[in-house]
């Protein structure tokens, strides 16, 4: 795969940056779409060609069509992805989310030398599952503005797969971490994250409900590799793959390893209670399984922000 033109959206954020590196790194032409609204320029590599855009704006499709010219795959990783500020400001989240979603399907489907799209979407989709793990075949049952406008990205890539035949897979990811990139700031940040946001701000991390509640944590540099196998698949029909570790770990278990008080307070309203990804499916067909354990990857998370 050396030598493809490639585009990253959200590329100078947290996931997509790491993306951006490996792809580089493998020997690719990549061009990097992002506002900044939550990603960093710091993150970003430097032999990547780096494009600020709001794809959700009015001059986005404009502005898409030359970018697009002689590209092979897109990554479309730029969101927001902070849970309550979505919740807060539906409108404003939906306009990044989905409008910016459709106007680079729509761009897309006009260059026809796309190979694949490939979606990164979420187990935010799910909502609060009935059952420990869950499968992709699962009804779909957002709780949360964020949840539902994933929803809605994964919908329209469907109908652009259907209709107009652009190729594309989705990749639902379950809870990402690992790495210094991964950001403190925002409201509902990834459950790790938070915790060394706390510790380093109060000197005490905040549990919020009983701690018992579950999450399946996956470690980037895993969420990578899933992501670039996914693009070199034979799927092309739109289909999705949980990319998760199938080992539900504890808010509780999670606050063990920061070594500092914990001060539990009242559980956050639709606050998920579990959601661990059955990756059957992915075992089978991608072939790929996490090779990083949650003790490995924590520990090497926490050194890493003492440094």
């Amino acid at each position: 795969m050396k030598h493809k033109k490639i585009l990253v959206t959200g590329g100078a954020g947290f996931i997509g940056s790491h993306l951006v590196d490996e792809l580089i790194k493998l020997g690719n032409d990549v061009t990097v779409i992002d506002d900044l609204s939550t990603g960093k320029l710091k993150n970003l590599n430097k032999k990547a060609k780096f494009i600020k855009l709001n794809l959700g704006s009015a001059s986005a499709p404009k502005v898409l069509r030359p970018i697009l010219k002689n590209v092979s795959y897109v990554f479309h990783l730029a969101t927001i992805p902070r849970i309550q500020h979505c919740n807060e400001h539906p409108v404003e989240c939906h306009s990044a989310n989905v409008n910016g979603t459709l106007n680079l399907l729509s761009a897309c489907v006009k260059n026809k030398q796309i190979k694949k799209f490939i979606l990164a979407s979420t187990c935010m989709v799910y909502g609060n599952p009935a059952h420990l793990t869950i499968s992709e075949d699962a009804q779909n049952n957002p709780q949360t503005m964020y949840g539902a406008q994933k929803c809605m990205q994964e919908i329209y890539v469907n109908i652009f797969t259907k209709l107009y035949g652009l190729p594309s897979v989705v990749l639902r990811y379950f809870g990402v971490y690992g790495t210094k990139r991964h950001s403190e700031t925002g409201s509902y940040p990834n459950v790790a994250a938070a915790f060394s946001r706390d510790k380093k701000t109060k000197n005490k991390i905040f549990i919020y409900g009983d701690g018992k509640q579950s999450r399946d944590m996956v470690h980037v540099f895993d969420i990578v590799r899933a992501t670039i196998m996914a693009m070199n698949s034979e799927f092309y029909g739109g289909e999705v793959f949980n990319i998760g570790t199938g080992k539900p770990v504890t808010v509780n278990e999670i606050a063990k390893y920061y070594n500092c008080p914990i001060e539990h307070q009242d559980a956050r309203p639709h606050d998920i209670r579990r959601c661990t990804a059955d990756t059957k499916k992915t075992k089978k067909l991608l072939h790929w399984e996490p090779r990083i354990s949650f003790d490995q990857g924590i520990r090497g998370y926490l050194e890493e922000q003492s440094l």
